[in-house]
């Protein structure tokens, strides 16, 4: 570890809270949910399993391989020029995966969960680009991490999880309201670390 005991001190406890916030968006969301909704209800429930279905074939594995995205950014020294193909690829797996579920989404919910849940295929297909966008903001903080950029690293997760939350709140259906915050929580983070990362390459 580069630098004196304070600024590995200040480093870690960046990184704490951006674990914090990170993990609040991804694995609280249906805390959020309740938290500016009240009761959930069947549409609450509906929500959070098909939050979770679209997330998963993005997040699990891109969570399980943190540590090999922050050494891949480290071993470039242009995080931004580096940031393009892992970009792309998530970028087109949401691509390919948004209209699947879309189309095919609502039958497997209801074939393997009940009749009882219904979702949209238009409730699914932006869920799941929401999941795109959560996908994206893990790979700029990885690479900020990576540029030891561990202020920016926390405050662009703890940008995109209060701005989900505040999002949440919007005076709309619990459907269009989980969409927003979804979608567009995490291109403040984004939008943070990639600043972060323009200016340390200038």
């Amino acid at each position: 570890t580069a630098g004196s005991v304070p600024d590995f001190l200040r480093g870690a406890a960046h990184s704490i809270a951006a674990a914090w916030a990170s993990a609040v968006l991804m694995m609280g969301f249906p805390v959020l949910l309740k938290a500016t909704s009240g009761e959930l209800g069947a549409t609450g429930g509906i929500v959070i399993l098909a939050v979770t279905l679209t997330r998963a074939p993005l997040l699990l594995p891109l969570t399980a391989m943190q540590g090999n995205l922050i050494a891949y950014f480290v071993d470039h020294e242009s995080r931004l020029r580096a940031l393009l193909a892992p970009a792309a690829l998530v970028t087109a797996l949401g691509a390919v995966g948004i209209p699947i579920a879309g189309l095919a989404g609502p039958w497997l919910i209801s074939t393997a969960f009940g009749e009882q849940y219904q979702a949209t295929g238009a409730l699914l297909a932006w869920l799941t680009a929401g999941a795109v966008s959560v996908a994206l903001l893990t790979l700029t903080g990885a690479a900020t991490v990576a540029s030891a950029l561990h202020r920016a690293y926390s405050l662009g997760w703890i940008g995109a999880t209060v701005g989900a939350t505040l999002l949440l709140t919007l005076p709309l259906d619990l459907y269009t309201r989980s969409v927003i915050a979804l979608l567009c929580g995490p291109m403040i983070g984004i939008v943070v670390h990639l600043a972060a990362l323009a200016r340390a390459r200038d």
